[in-house]
């Protein structure tokens, strides 16, 4: 009886027969950016679309500037009461439902470094001086 082929051994029988395995070769997608618009107001630098490397595109960003430099700001409705006007905070400012989120600011900071450079490179001209 003959002893018995180690995983190892299988994987290497695998890829001889089938060649590699899709997730080893496939190249690694990036995201990419779709559509850019300057338009420069206030803290607002542009808006933008992203295509996220999973296929998922994001519109209607807007890429802003403040005290702690560059952030995409991801797309929000205005709050409305019942009779359909918006809501606004005790300072006067209207509230926004956030459609998409990220989980921590960590996250939200390695999206908008990607979004700004997805930006830069396609925009040779875009400067987006720091406040």
């Amino acid at each position: 009886m003959r002893p018995r082929a180690t995983a190892q051994q299988l994987r290497v029988g695998e890829a001889a027969a089938w060649g590699p395995r899709p997730e080893a070769s496939r190249q690694l997608r990036r995201a990419r950016l779709r559509k850019w618009t300057p338009h420069t107001s206030g803290s607002l630098l542009g808006f933008l679309s992203i295509e996220c490397a999973s296929g998922l595109i994001l519109n209607d960003l807007r890429l802003m500037i403040g005290k702690n430099g560059h952030w995409i700001a991801m797309p929000a409705v205005k709050q409305l009461d019942r009779d359909g006007k918006r809501r606004v905070d005790a300072n006067g400012k209207p509230i926004f439902n956030q459609l998409i989120e990220f989980r921590d600011r960590a996250t939200a900071d390695r999206f908008s470094a990607m979004g700004l450079a997805l930006v830069r490179t396609a925009d040779p001209s875009f400067q987006g001086e720091e406040k």
